[in-house]
């Protein structure tokens, strides 16, 4: 892997653990877990240390790290992620309120998990149309009963069988509305 591109996604994970930390004590154990999980993909320990070190000696906002270590307290606002542009609209105004009361708000935006993304936008179809389904005709009368596999829908299928030896049965013993599947 390119060493540019190791100490990328380093700067970009080292910022991340920054944004999501509301002290400089959970910043620095972000950090070690950097450290640990980057050890573990054979990244080399200088490009992990200096990639910090580096990140650390141009934060321009270093006062907010010191003012959060000198008593006061930050509030950290969870929000949804809508899209960017509205994402650093409400980091600008949150950074005018935290000037304003004189406490840091920071907000921590939360995307969609995944399965609420992907989830299905509508209920699934009943059994009858679907495709490549077995099934089962049962007699009520005579115990007879005839298993099957097809490939089309499963209505149409049946609709076929009405006029095959399955339906012929059925109708003779009366069972044509009253059959199970």
């Amino acid at each position: 892997m390119d060493k540019r591109y190791k100490g990328c996604l380093l700067s970009t994970m080292i910022n991340r653990a920054y944004r999501l930390s509301s002290t400089p004590t959970a910043f620095s154990e972000e950090c070690d877990k950097l450290r640990t999980i980057f050890l573990n993909l054979d990244y080399p320990v200088n490009l992990i240390n200096s990639s910090i070190n580096k990140f650390l000696s141009n934060i321009d906002n270093t006062s907010a790290l010191d003012d959060a270590s000198d008593g006061t307290f930050t509030i950290v606002v969870p929000l949804p992620f809508k899209d960017q542009h509205s994402a650093n609209s409400v980091k600008r105004e949150m950074q005018n309120l935290s000037a304003k009361i004189r406490v840091q708000i920071k907000p921590v935006f939360q995307s969609k998990k995944i399965s609420q993304v992907l989830a299905p936008k509508e209920k699934k179809p009943p059994i009858v149309n679907n495709q490549c389904v077995v099934y089962k005709f049962q007699c009520d009368l005579c115990d007879t009963d005839y298993v099957g596999y097809t490939t089309r829908h499963l209505h149409q299928r049946i609709g076929e069988h009405k006029h095959s030896a399955i339906g012929r049965h059925l109708e003779d013993h009366g069972l044509s509305n009253n059959s199970r599947f």
